[in-house]
């Protein structure tokens, strides 16, 4: 999947149709253009890895987001969540497979966002969602909408 989404023009087709999935009618909705794959036409493609999230409840989002944060730095390019003890091994490996650089919430907007150098990682962003929507559910979040913004 990772490898069809790097090479193919309808990458930020299948992105989108990808991310969707996440949503629950009612409830924490996804919007297509999160996580969005952006570029082509001769600009190389890259990822943007933001979440904002539109909600009534914008203190309980910003917990949330805060409490994902260390977990987002613990998902993996192939979508694996680790422990913090299995994040820790794998760092110790000479080529340990690729985790975001950096991530950070502002409380303003709210949103999350993560340094992963425009890198593609479709699994990753799949993971990534599900884990902010989990955080959302535990902060008593019941209805919010996940999108990324399009300027970069």
């Amino acid at each position: 999947m990772t490898e069809a989404c790097l090479y193919s023009d309808e990458a930020a087709l299948w992105m989108r149709r990808a991310v969707v999935t996440e949503s629950e009618p009612g409830g924490i909705t996804v919007a297509p253009e999160t996580f969005g794959i952006l570029g082509g036409n001769g600009d190389a493609p890259v990822q943007n890895w933001e979440i904002v999230v539109e909600s009534d409840e914008p203190a309980r989002a910003v917990a949330a987001l805060t409490a994902a944060e260390p977990r987002l730095m613990r998902v993996f390019e192939d979508g694996r969540e680790l422990s913090p003890e299995e994040a820790e091994n794998l760092w110790d490996e000479a080529l340990p497979p690729y985790s975001p650089n950096y991530a950070a919430v502002d409380a303003t907007v709210p949103r999350i966002w993560m340094d992963c150098k425009d890198g593609i990682y479709p699994h990753m962003a799949r993971t990534a969602l599900r884990i902010v929507t989990d955080e959302l559910r535990k902060a008593g979040v019941r209805q919010a909408h996940l999108f990324s913004r399009s300027h970069r």
